[in-house]
């Protein structure tokens, strides 16, 4: 779909919703039939965000200085890409997530009369879901956005022609795709060499950032639910929710998660950020008492890998106002020759059966008291992680090369992110608890085998030739996640005499049973803020000037692991939600904060205003601050915004 279409389109449906509302003002749902069998609803919103800061600045090298003069490095001081000033628009989101529902039991009474007799459903339903938006950001927000989003793949070359006008070689600029597959089969002379970018990487999409962040559609949701007796039984697409998800999702990963605006329930809805798949998904009560246990229930399901093998879209850099900080990484890249073309490939998991996702869970309730869990499923983690493609050294090939028709080759740098399978072993427990007058909440997680990021060897630092085109390695941990949690209701009769405060609080953490000296984690490819100063008096400065007249020696980072951020062996946030109704639920205030074992911290508060049953105003404020780490990364994208949402339900 062009932007223009998807724009139309948006238009019309907004336009339709506000026909319906006006006609439908009192109404709390639109029935297709007498029976009130079929159920049409629609959640649709207009959101607008404001930044309410300046982008943070750092030190870049600068390519002019490898044609130049290599030995002394020219730094230009940016912003986060794209640069952003407080005041700037940011966001300007068009949402529609329709929804028909229908019971189908009542037109199913003839199987009664039939040898079916015995498939006859307790219960049969259809639900079907659409899901889209429209950003205008690149249309007619600030001009820094449409500008360098354009950058991107702006000067790729499907047969990697040799840069002619350019006789130092230098290629400027990072390859951005995405596909499953990458060949390198093809040898000559020890190296790897193709005639054109398709053969390296068949069937490969270039990345385009107007699909990722300004336009997005799909169906959302399409499944039968059927039920008999004990049985249940749902088949389609649909999300699946294993694991609590307060606030950001970290031991929720059953389903994918929408990345494209940093951690999932901070700056996007988590439910909408959610990713349906295509499952099957069935459940069967055992029991409704044997001893001390009672409401006994065991539940699968599974996700064939020939038919979904949907991980979610990857961020691009530079691409938009939730990008992840820094350049793009084919400008002035130390990790490789400025003589190397970057191509930076999301590796999306192949449609095998191998990749299918699949789980098992038991529930039940001991002495009336405690709700116990265990599961076990297989997931692809939320945080893929990057690997240098290549071949190992010592092996003979050295580089990966395209050879254009006048037989010149360029050598190409590629770094794929990986999307691997991870077994999860999980245990939670919930109670009340008289002691402290409220619900408590205890989860446990064992993500096996899980990939991580270790520079040196997903990156394959090093200063040698070999380094440069050696194929990185893929590093792996036990990590433990848990989560301790505990929400009330309480009255504060000075500041609201008629409804309850609701407090919903935890404690998340991980703990990588694998981290030790020689297995030194980083966070997820992050490299520190600024330049990296070498020698001197003063080497925690990230300020070249700085540097120099510490007599140092100012260079970009990237080929040492003390480049990147650092993960810690275990580490843990807090976070806590507030709310209340007022004027008999019209305004609905919330509030919720997080903090960091490592310093950073968040605070997230917002409002409803409830018009009526079908029309709420709202706004929101995004703050993020501290060490730069985790959410961190984010610390300079404080935002407001403000929301009108339409809801036919």
């Amino acid at each position: 779909m062009s932007r223009t279409t998807g724009f139309v389109v948006l238009r019309i449906a907004a336009s339709m919703a506000v026909v319906v509302a006006i006609g439908t003002s009192t109404a709390r749902a639109v029935f297709m039939d007498e029976g009130q069998n079929w159920d049409l609803r629609m959640r649709a919103y207009s959101q607008a965000a404001v930044r309410l800061q300046d982008s943070r600045s750092e030190k870049v090298l600068s390519p002019v200085t490898i044609q130049n003069d290599p030995d002394n490095p020219v730094f230009d001081e940016t912003q986060t890409v794209p640069e952003t000033k407080a005041g700037q628009l940011v966001q300007n989101r068009f949402f529609a997530n329709p929804e028909l529902d229908a019971k189908l039991t009542p037109y199913l009474g003839w199987m009664n009369q039939t040898w079916l007799k015995f498939l006859q459903p307790d219960d049969l339903r259809m639900r079907v879901a659409g899901w889209g938006f429209y950003d205008g950001i690149y249309d007619y927000g600030p001009d820094q956005f449409n500008r360098e989003q354009k950058k991107i793949n702006e000067n790729f070359d499907p047969f990697v022609s040799f840069q002619t006008s350019r006789p130092d070689l230098i290629r400027e600029g990072g390859w951005y795709v995405q596909g499953s597959n990458i060949d390198l089969n093809r040898t000559a002379s020890g190296n790897v060499v193709a005639s054109s970018f398709e053969e390296i990487f068949p069937g490969y999409e270039l990345k385009d950032p107007r699909d990722h962040y300004s336009y997005h559609q799909r169906v959302n949701e399409a499944y039968l639910s059927f039920s008999k007796g004990p049985l249940f039984v749902r088949a389609g697409k649909q999300s699946l929710s294993w694991g609590e998800s307060d606030t950001i999702a970290l031991l929720d990963q059953t389903n994918p998660f929408g990345v494209l605006m940093g951690a999932p329930g901070f700056f996007q809805d988590i439910d909408e950020a959610r990713i349906p798949l295509w499952t099957l998904r069935t459940s069967y009560d055992l029991f409704s008492s044997v001893g001390p246990f009672s409401s006994g229930f065991v539940e699968g399901y599974w996700v064939p890998g020939t038919l979904d093998t949907n991980v979610g879209l990857s961020p691009i850099l530079t691409a938009s106002p939730y990008s992840a900080p820094g350049p793009d990484p084919g400008r002035g890249n130390p990790i490789f020759p400025s003589t190397y073309q970057f191509v930076f490939i999301d590796r999306i998991p192949k449609k095998e059966m191998e990749n299918s996702r699949y789980g098992f869970r038991f529930q039940t309730v001991f002495n009336r008291f405690l709700t116990l869990q265990a599961w076990f499923y297989r997931t692809f983690p939320q945080q893929a992680v990057p690997l240098k493609i290549g071949f190992k050294p010592g092996e003979g090939s050295r580089d990966i090369q395209v050879q254009d028709t006048n037989g010149r080759r360029t050598n190409l740098f590629i770094i794929s992110l990986e999307h691997r399978l991870t077994s999860v072993y999980g245990l939670s427990g919930t109670f009340f608890s008289e002691t402290l007058d409220g619900i408590v909440r205890l989860n446990a997680q064992m993500f096996e085998n899980e990939p991580g990021f270790i520079p040196e060897r997903n990156l394959n630092i090093g200063t040698s030739s070999e380094a440069v085109a050696g194929q990185g390695d893929l590093p792996r941990a036990d990590v433990l996640r848990y989560e301790i949690g505990y929400d009330r209701f309480f009255f504060l009769r000075a500041l609201n005499p008629s409804n309850s405060f609701i407090l919903a609080s935890s404690i998340v953490g991980f703990w990588n049973l694998d981290h030790t000296g020689r297995q030194d984690f980083r966070f997820g490819g992050i490299m520190k803020r600024g330049i990296k100063c070498q020698g001197g008096t003063n080497t925690s400065t990230n300020s070249a000037e700085a540097c120099r007249e510490a007599g140092g020696n100012p260079t970009q980072r990237g080929n040492d692991k003390e480049d990147y951020v650092q993960q810690k062996r275990a580490e843990a946030q807090a976070q806590v939600t507030l709310q209340s109704d007022w004027m008999h639920g019209k305004i609905q205030p919330r509030v919720t904060a997080l903090a960091f074992t490592r310093g950073t911290w968040a605070i997230h508060p917002s409002i409803i205003y409830r018009w009526n049953d079908w029309l709420l105003f709202s706004a929101d404020l995004q703050w993020i601050d501290g060490d730069y780490q985790s959410l961190g990364i984010f610390q300079d994208r404080g935002q407001i915004s403000a929301r009108v949402t339409y809801q036919l339900n």
